[in-house]
């Protein structure tokens, strides 16, 4: 398996089109996934409606290279995502992505409706609810962004397809499945359904520390491309200076035996030796992923786990209250209260607060335990 990682110094529209190119030919070249005729959906990280300089989302130049690419095999290419936040409209618009499409004057598809995608060899789950339009395509691309994740670890392109999961609907997932193990074995099954041709990772801006979506930004200036999300994920982890196995969708793709391991990956490219020290999110484990008894967290759970604090960042604009799977945080008088018995410790507010308001705070119990070396 082969996974290549190219140098880019930054988002000028001929620095982005040579690396992406590049980096698809490194792994057999576009003829080896694309065929003239093909329907091909192109699926970027469009997490919220945010500039493309945050490193938030994929960077429209990174779309647009994509898009070329696919137009110069004969193929339809078209855009689409669906944010669990925000207007998909103004999403796609001050993303860039909007204007880029308009540009290429290809289709930006938005996701509304919903259907039944079965996979029976799921582990979690064996059907799906996805968008609708998802089987009108031949080829599905997954252009992810380079990025640490406060639940995930990281995200990449396996969990970038996430967004084929119409609007709020993705919060039932943190309700079904609060471990964090649980949640990736979904992803995993996730993938597994969808099945992409072909996966790119925008990692020419980067993010580290409190990601998806209030970390830094990160001048990693690298694009990934590899036939294999889960392989290119790997890498992505391992350049960023995290245990890339140990990262809970790689994880529970290995506990299934559905991924291949890192040593057996061949990295190629002139971004190979790259290497970085992210800064890690503050938490992507959790209490309920160890050997600690049921009853046990329970009774302790606030001091046993990192719980979302808000701080002076906040101007109660309600979306972490509107987006909360558990109904934890109402808003009473301009502040914003959360309940910590009914939190699940998804951290779906920390992740997609617009001011970065929410922080997360070890209990005394957890601090304790890191502290001495039990629980890293």
């Amino acid at each position: 398996m082969k996974v290549s990682v190219v140098k880019a110094d930054n988002y000028n529209i001929e620095i982005v089109d040579k690396a992406v190119n590049d980096a698809v030919n490194l792994i057999g070249g576009w003829q080896n996934f694309i065929k003239k005729g093909d329907k091909v959906l192109i699926k970027p990280n469009m997490l919220t409606n945010v500039t493309p300089e945050k490193a938030v989302t994929t960077h429209p130049e990174v779309v647009r290279a994509v898009i070329k690419a696919v137009k110069n095999m004969g193929a339809l290419p078209a855009v689409g995502d669906s944010p669990g936040i925000s207007n998909l409209k103004s999403t796609a618009k001050r993303t860039g992505i909007l204007r880029i499409c308009e540009e290429e004057n290809v289709p930006f598809v938005y996701f509304k409706q919903s259907k039944a995608y079965n996979y029976m060899e799921g582990r979690f789950i064996k059907q799906f609810e996805l968008v609708d339009c998802l089987s009108d395509f031949d080829k599905i691309i997954s252009v992810a962004k380079m990025k640490t994740h406060v639940f995930m670890g990281v995200t990449g392109a396996v969990k970038n397809l996430f967004g084929c999961i119409v609007g709020t609907d993705k919060a039932r997932f943190h309700l079904r499945m609060q471990k964090h193990i649980d949640f990736a074995h979904v992803m995993v099954d996730l993938y597994q359904t969808i099945k992409p041709t072909l996966n790119i990772i925008d990692g020419i801006t980067a993010m580290e520390g409190q990601g998806p979506m209030s970390g830094d930004v990160v001048d990693a200036k690298i694009i990934i491309a590899s036939s294999d999300g889960f392989a290119a994920d790997l890498i992505m982890a391992d350049k960023m200076g995290l245990d890339a196995e140990a990262m809970p969708i790689a994880a529970a793709g290995i506990e299934e035996k559905r991924i291949i391991r890192l040593k057996d990956i061949k990295v190629v490219g002139d971004g190979k030796d790259e290497q970085f020290h992210f800064a890690k999110p503050h938490t992507y484990k959790s209490m309920q992923d160890t050997y600690v008894p049921k009853f046990i967290l329970k009774l302790g759970q606030n001091q046993l786990t990192s719980k979302p604090v808000i701080n002076k960042n906040c101007v109660a604009c309600g979306r972490c209250s509107h987006h909360c799977p558990p109904k934890a945080i109402t808003i009473i008088d301009k502040k914003v209260n959360i309940d910590y018995q009914k939190c699940i410790r998804c951290y779906c507010c920390q992740e997609l607060c617009p001011h970065q308001a929410v922080d997360l705070k070890d209990g005394l119990i957890l601090s304790l335990l890191k502290y001495i070396g039990i629980y890293k």
